[in-house]
């Protein structure tokens, strides 16, 4: 319902202007782009908003996205995080195969009562690596994107579970050319 709500406005819209014509009604080719929420999956919590566009024109190529992420309680901590992949998919057409890596960038800010009852605060930033593969549902003008996908984590320097092989991560939004 709340995905609903962020993207149905954002959607009617763009519906309703051709972006990729010109003024005599020819086509031009731009770059693709897409906004879209993502549950679970690179992003590493809950959900995040994304926004993922192609290095060239077209729909298929080299490309990133970049995202935030609801801020997240996890135990005494509050962690956001920032994940920012390259990637690179496959096809022209509607079904893709999508394929990407990068990082998360996790900034932790943690406060709590020692026990002494003094307040102690303090901060730190981590860097997961992450990547997926999977497939992309994207339009070929502006409409609907769905992407389903498989996203290992790489938690570097870190001793308990440093490689989480079972993460999958789903996302629905809005592309556009």
């Amino acid at each position: 319902m709340v995905l609903l709500d962020l993207i149905g406005p954002l959607y009617s819209v763009l519906a309703q202007v051709d972006i990729n014509q010109t003024q005599d009604g020819s086509l031009k080719t731009r770059r693709a782009k897409s906004i879209y929420i993502e549950a679970l999956g690179s992003s590493g919590f809950d959900y995040s908003l994304n926004y993922d566009m192609r290095f060239k024109t077209g729909r298929k190529g080299w490309g990133f996205r970049a995202g935030i992420t609801r801020p997240a309680q996890v135990g005494q901590a509050e962690v956001f995080s920032f994940p920012i992949l390259v990637n690179k998919i496959q096809s022209d057409r509607r079904v893709a195969l999508e394929a990407g890596a990068g990082f998360i960038i996790n900034y932790r800010r943690l406060t709590y009562e020692d026990s002494n009852n003094n307040v102690q605060r303090s901060q730190s930033i981590q860097l997961p690596a992450v990547a997926n593969v999977g497939i992309r549902l994207q339009p070929l003008r502006t409409g609907i994107v769905w992407r389903l996908y498989w996203a290992p984590a790489w938690r570097i320097g870190s001793s308990s579970q440093p490689f989480e092989p079972y993460w999958f991560g789903t996302s629905l939004g809005i592309g556009f050319n």
